[in-house]
């Protein structure tokens, strides 16, 4: 490696950034403004030494160096991500860590206060990340200690710096295990103290597949957050006006909440039924997985989509997937909910599956008429 390269840990991997001096020679203080933030970033014996990707990068003159430093900053996030895809659960978060190694994981949209909190929390525990929290199989969190924007008083900037020239704290010595999942919601004009809600799973799940990146590139994407759900305890939302309410809630936000059981509810290859009202097949199309939890159903969809259904939909997607006929599907309709008051029940099915197919979830085929 050149004196002019640097090497960081990103979600377990090494990007090494390559700086191009073709059109500018080399200085070694403008130098240090793109190699100083990154130093909490530093390959340790956490990190695998495997090269995951490599970043050229044209070096600036003085007057473009702090654009290109925070623009940097941004490709080397896309080159770590882009990296791991289909390798690890990369979610949008901010995460910190207490001494035993428990992260949680504030998982929300970009501009959403995830660097605010991982500011004010990090200087009580330990920081993992303010941009993407990567989750292995077996629950390890893979820390990515990259440089914080920060809006200085009286600048149109935002100014890379790394975590410890922020007062924020090193990673503890334990190694890091998901704690926790946490959807952030932060509302400028919340009055009072926040409010702590546990989610169902696949309301939780429509909350987090936006937030994930790569998630239709792994194997099982639903049925692999339900996994690491199932160990850390079930999804939390916080809604709160100001990120220092937070703090005095982690303990609380690191303690399990039992799960929901949950179930896979993949279509079966050829299931599919004729509806005797309708006289249309119904065939459920390719989804990416499925699952159903609290009597709802999380599907996620060939187009990255996320439809959750409830009331009979998840009994009539559950059946109709498992390739009874029609007939069956309306017995145990009726058996979990009964006979609908105001109509039929096999127009009220035939209504959820011309329903299922509006939403691209099953193709509809008008049978012919003698």
């Amino acid at each position: 490696m050149q004196a002019s390269d640097f090497t960081v840990d990103a979600l377990g991997g090494v990007v090494r950034i390559r700086l191009d001096f073709s059109d500018n020679e080399f200085d070694g203080h403008r130098f240090s403004k793109f190699r100083d933030p990154w130093c909490d970033a530093a390959p340790d014996s956490r990190a695998s030494d495997t090269v995951v990707a490599e970043l050229l990068w044209r070096f600036p003159d003085a007057e473009g160096t702090t654009g290109s430093v925070a623009e940097l900053s941004t490709y080397a996030t896309l080159a770590a991500i882009e990296a791991n895809r289909g390798r690890l659960l990369m979610l949008h978060a901010a995460g910190v860590a207490d001494d035993a190694g428990k992260v949680l994981a504030f998982i929300g949209p970009s501009g959403k206060g995830k660097t605010t909190l991982a500011r004010t929390l990090g200087t009580d525990y330990g920081y993992v990340t303010d941009e993407t929290v990567g989750i292995g199989p077996d629950g390890s969190v893979h820390p990515y200690r990259k440089p914080l924007s920060v809006i200085r008083s009286g600048e149109d900037y935002k100014e890379q710096l790394a975590p410890s020239a922020l007062g924020l704290r090193e990673l503890p010595d334990a190694a890091l295990q998901l704690g926790g999942l946490i959807v952030v919601a932060r509302v400028e004009d919340f009055v009072g103290s926040p409010e702590v809600a546990t989610l169902g799973l696949c309301e939780a799940l429509a909350a987090i597949v936006p937030e994930a990146s790569y998630l239709a590139d792994m194997d099982q994407p639903l049925q692999t957050i339900a996994r690491h759900v199932d160990q850390c305890g079930a999804i939390q939302q916080v809604t709160y006006r100001d990120a220092t309410q937070i703090l005095s809630l982690v303990p609380e936000l690191m303690s399990r909440t039992e799960p929901e059981e949950w179930q896979a509810v993949l279509p079966t290859e050829g299931a599919g039924v004729l509806s005797t009202v309708s006289q249309s097949s119904f065939m459920p199309m390719p989804v990416i997985d499925a699952v159903e939890a609290g009597g709802q159903t999380a599907i996620l969809d060939t187009n990255r989509m996320v439809h959750v259904l409830d009331g009979v939909g998840p009994v009539v997607w559950r059946t109709l997937g498992r390739g009874l006929d029609y007939e069956s599907i309306l017995r145990e309709v009726e058996l979990e909910f009964g006979a609908p008051p105001e109509q039929s029940l096999d127009a009220a099915v035939d209504g959820i599956l011309g329903a299922f197919a509006d939403a691209g979830l099953v193709l509809r085929i008008p049978v012919p008429q003698p």
